[in-house]
Order: C-alpha cells, then sequence, then structure tokens
C-alpha cells in the first residue's frame, strides 16, 4: 500500500505550507531536483566535457517518456515550453480550427495569429456536436485549466477518426494525473509543460508529434540538430530527420530533461493509475467539505469529467486568495473564484485546513 504521507517528504515545500496551488505551479519534487542540480554541478565542475553522456540521457529520458506515454521514442521533442510546442504544430497544420473560447490562451493563439479560421465554442460538451465535415482540427485541453473539466480523450479521439479530424492537445493540466496511453488513444499532437502536476519545475515542455504527421508534412522549422546527420554539419543542403527530435533544433534544455527524467521516476515509482484513484478520492473530500459549509462549486462533480481542479465560488476571488496566502494556504484566483488544486501529495489535513481558513 502506497505511503501517501511519507511521500509528501519528497517534497521540501509542501513543510510549511498548504500548497493547493499545482494547476498554477506544482513544486519539484526531490528526484527532479537532485538530477537536474548534479547536471549544473557536472558542468560547474567539469565545463562541457560531457556532452556525449548528456545525449545520452536525454535519450534515456525520451524513451522512459515514450514507455509512460506508450508512444514512440521517435515521437517525443523535448521543448522550452508548451506554447513554443503548440505554434510548431500550428505550423505544420492547416485548415479551420474548432477550439473552446474559455480554453487557455495558448491553446488557440497559435491558429488566430496564422489566420485560421477558428470556431470558438462555449462548452467543452459542445464540441462533439461541433465537428462536422467542415472541421479540420479540433485544438483543445485535456484538462481545462478555469474549471477542471477533464475530456474523453478516447471519445474524442474516436470521433476525430472517424471524421478525419486531426486532434491537437494541450495536456498540462492531466498529464502526471491521468494516464494517457497514445497507442490506444490515437493523437496527433499533444504537448504538456513540466512544471504543473508533473513537478518537474520550469524549462521543460514535451511534444509528441505523430510519425505519420512528421512523415507526411515533415518539420516546420529546422536547426543544424534537425539534419538526419547532424555531425555531417552540411550547411549546402537541407536533409531533415522525420523524427520528432529534429523539432528540438539546436542542444536540448538538458537541464529540464533531467528534472523530467527524475519526475517520471517518481511517477513510475508510484503508477498513474493509484496517483489518479488518490487524487480523485481527495477531491471528494473537499467537495464533500465545500458541500456541508455550503459553498457552491463551479466544476463537474462526476469522476470521469473532473480532475484535479475544484473551482470554488466566492465572492471576491482575488482579496479572498490573499487573505489565504497570508496564512500559508495558496490557491490561485481564477474568474469569480477559487481554483484549488489537489494533487497526491496532498492530505486530508491540507483540505480540512483550507476549508477552516475560507
Amino acid at each position: 500500500m502506497t505511503d501517501w504521507n511519507g511521500l509528501r517528504a519528497h517534497f521540501p515545500a509542501l513543510e510549511d505550507r498548504v500548497y493547493l496551488n499545482t494547476a498554477g505551479g506544482g513544486p519539484m519534487g526531490r528526484e527532479a531536483a537532485d538530477a537536474a542540480r548534479a547536471y549544473y554541478d557536472e558542468f560547474y565542475r567539469e565545463g562541457d566535457t560531457r556532452w556525449n553522456v548528456c545525449l545520452e540521457r536525454v535519450e534515456t529520458t525520451r524513451a522512459q517518456l515514450a514507455r509512460v506515454l506508450n508512444a514512440s521514442p521517435r515521437e517525443l521533442a523535448f521543448l522550452g515550453n508548451a506554447s513554443q510546442g503548440l505554434n510548431l504544430v500550428a505550423d505544420m497544420l492547416d485548415g479551420n480550427v474548432v477550439a473552446l473560447a474559455d480554453d487557455f490562451p495558448s491553446v488557440t493563439m497559435p491558429w488566430l495569429q496564422r489566420g485560421r479560421s477558428v470556431r470558438f465554442l462555449d462548452a467543452p460538451e459542445e464540441i462533439h456536436d461541433a465537428l462536422t465535415t467542415e472541421t479540420d482540427i479540433l485544438a483543445v485541453s485535456f484538462v481545462q485549466y478555469k474549471t477542471g473539466y477533464r475530456l474523453d480523450l478516447k471519445r474524442t479521439s474516436d470521433l476525430c477518426r472517424s471524421r478525419n479530424i486531426r486532434l491537437v492537445v494541450d495536456a498540462t493540466q492531466g498529464f502526471g494525473v491521468f494516464p494517457i496511453d497514445l497507442e490506444r488513444t490515437p493523437i496527433d499532437a499533444l504537448v504538456f509543460s513540466g512544471y504543473k502536476w508533473a513537478n518537474a519545475g520550469y524549462g521543460i515542455a514535451p511534444l509528441y508529434v505523430a510519425r505519420t504527421l512528421l512523415e507526411r508534412d515533415g518539420l516546420p522549422a529546422a536547426g543544424w540538430r534537425s539534419a538526419k546527420e547532424p555531425y555531417d554539419l552540411e550547411a549546402t543542403k537541407l536533409d531533415l530527420t522525420t523524427d520528432a527530435r529534429g523539432l528540438e533544433l539546436g542542444h536540448p534544455p538538458f537541464a529540464g530533461v533531467f528534472a523530467l527524467g527524475g519526475a517520471l521516476d517518481l511517477i513510475e515509482s508510484i503508477g498513474l493509475d493509484a496517483i489518479e484513484a488518490r487524487v480523485q478520492d481527495l477531491v471528494d473530500v473537499l467537495i464533500q467539505g465545500l458541500d456541508a459549509r455550503g459553498i457552491a462549486i463551479e466544476s463537474p462533480r462526476e469522476r470521469d469529467r473532473r480532475s484535479g481542479i475544484v473551482m470554488v465560488r466566492v465572492a471576491d476571488p482575488a482579496t479572498t486568495a490573499a487573505a489565504l496566502a497570508e496564512q500559508n494556504i495558496l490557491v490561485s484566483a481564477r474568474g469569480g473564484g477559487l481554483r484549488v488544486s489537489v494533487h497526491y501529495y496532498n492530505n486530508e489535513d491540507d483540505i480540512e485546513r483550507f476549508l477552516d481558513a475560507l
């Protein structure tokens, strides 16, 4: 049986605060911090003498992430942030887009900036009826950052496949809690930021691009490591790889990749099925406590639609969040409420302290 309270020791940031703000940015775990620190320590002591060793470590992490996502390592690139990945994908795909009006701006802005036709929907429940023969691309978050609504990826993937629609997913608010199986649930492109639920810190955002898409359209940008044989350093011809690593263009974001590797070590040691169940149980406790106090929520209650995010309706979100922060209880003010985000390293005491303070 998992020692959930024992796992809290992996996150020193939890020691003196109630951390209910993972949806804004999660604390780094010990494994992630140690891996990044080791890279900087080596560079500090030895200079740039370990390039080949670092590249081997990058490929180890690429294979590790591929295992977690049930994808091919050749379909994964390591970038600095999710917005960068979504812009690369927007350069690879053309056509009419369906998106959510209240989604995170990084999901929608790349298409608008390129002058694409974007049909905005008011709610995720409208997606399936909105995907018509005139739709070429669905761009959407796995979990909505404001409400915590979690998309049924399998159903959405099946529908997009049946209608020949490209599916682009920002999994930032879901990866690290909910299993994603890209073999069982085909997606054309998926990206996530490592600094939230993966607890890997800033500076790393893996991008998955389906091999069929890479082989059909090629790379939308190029740098020296985009070549099939990068160490030929050929400047007069363009012979690009169809592996996603070509999207890294130059050197990988080493420290971020290694931090992600450490974070994945911890995630795999626990198991995503166990993490999902733990988060769902804690959200049950939170919702029951809010209901008992007559405090309304604006998030799904059904387990198959909710996530680790619960939006709590309060009259003055910003003032309330600031007052809670003075008591070392961290949440976010979003729209007309407080965004409370619960991860596996939280416990019932955290929730009770939040509820009592609220």
